[in-house]
């Protein structure tokens, strides 16, 4: 009877394991298909060459702009582009997702014009002094 308690309980293991890491190789493949196809982004693209590319973004920013007269759309696509640490054994993510694990990509007017945190974070500085003036 003992040996089959433990013939069931790693049955139960296994399955356990194969389920989690699952999902944690899901999110890794996912991060590095949009890490590869960041490579492939140029300057200028329409906003339909971008989602052709790098496909629905996880998450979506955008703000009107005071400038140019009728001021201009900015758009952030945001793509998941780090993993954070996976359990060895459960194979699921620890610790929370923050900013630092997804990239944005900056579209203006339907053209792209940046992508990258530091694109985003001079963007908004530089929209928040707009609004101030």
């Amino acid at each position: 009877m003992v040996d089959m308690r433990y013939f069931l309980l790693m049955i139960a293991v296994v399955g356990l394991v194969g389920c989690g890491a699952t999902g944690a190789t899901g999110i890794s493949r996912k991060v590095s298909l949009n890490n590869a196809n960041m490579a492939r982004l140029s300057i200028g693209m329409k906003k339909a060459e971008v989602l052709a590319i790098m496909g629905l973004a996880g998450r979506t920013e955008a703000y009107q702009s005071k400038t140019g007269g009728g001021g201009s759309h900015h758009e952030f696509l945001f793509y998941r582009t780090e993993v954070t640490r996976v359990h060895p054994i459960g194979g699921e993510e620890l610790g929370t997702v923050t900013d630092r694990h997804w990239t944005p990509v900056c579209i203006i007017d339907d053209k792209l014009k940046g992508w990258g945190r530091n694109f985003y974070d001079d963007t908004i500085k530089i929209r928040k002094e707009i609004i101030r003036k």
